[in-house]
């Protein structure tokens, strides 16, 4: 081999050395030290108002996907929010909507270290079992930044049916007609 190669070759070891050594060295581009991140969620009835303290609230839970850790539980309680603006006014992109100082939601604060993909998991309304309803969303979250404001919304269908008459405790005989008599009304 030539002086050159053999130059070019030296070259070659000490950068690649050098490159290796700053890369062990350098910081990673999350730190070690857990980061604060607020996240609110809002769990409403679909084409209605935000599920409130009146028919119990709603259970929410953040799940850690990758290791299934629940990272934060609790209970939506609060008010409906303001029915004007959820059901009358027409809505404009990125107008707030749900989050008004009246509305009920779930505030959880994070200790992250890394970028976390969760699920956000909700259940209402808690008053009604026979009417639970349950919904989930997936996202990823990133330490430091707080998801606030309207929040993360989570929208559960259906219906609250409350059953007035007849009981289920009565008997029914064959041929007989039975009148039924319910309280129908949105989660």
């Amino acid at each position: 081999m030539s002086k050159r190669t053999i130059a070019f070759l030296k070259f070659v070891v000490v950068f690649l050395v050098s490159v290796s050594i700053i890369f062990l060295l350098a910081p990673p581009s999350f730190s070690a030290d857990k980061i604060s991140t607020k996240v609110i969620v809002r769990v409403v009835s679909k084409d209605a108002k935000i599920i409130g303290s009146g028919v119990g609230g709603a259970l929410v839970r953040i799940k850690n996907l990758e290791t299934g850790e629940v990272l934060a539980q609790g209970k939506q309680e609060g008010g409906t929010g303001d029915t004007d603006r959820i059901m009358v006014q027409p809505r404009r992109r990125g107008e707030t909507l749900y989050g008004t100082p009246d509305g009920a939601f779930f505030q959880a604060d994070l200790l992250l270290d890394k970028p976390t993909q969760v699920e956000i998991y909700a259940e209402a309304p808690l008053a009604y079992p026979q009417s639970i309803q349950k919904g989930s969303k997936t996202l990823t979250l990133i330490p430091g930044k707080n998801i606030l404001g309207e929040g993360v919304i989570i929208e559960l269908s259906g219906l609250i049916v409350n059953i007035l008459s007849s009981s289920p405790k009565e008997s029914l005989k064959k041929g007989e007609g039975v009148l039924v008599r319910a309280e129908i009304r949105m989660l």
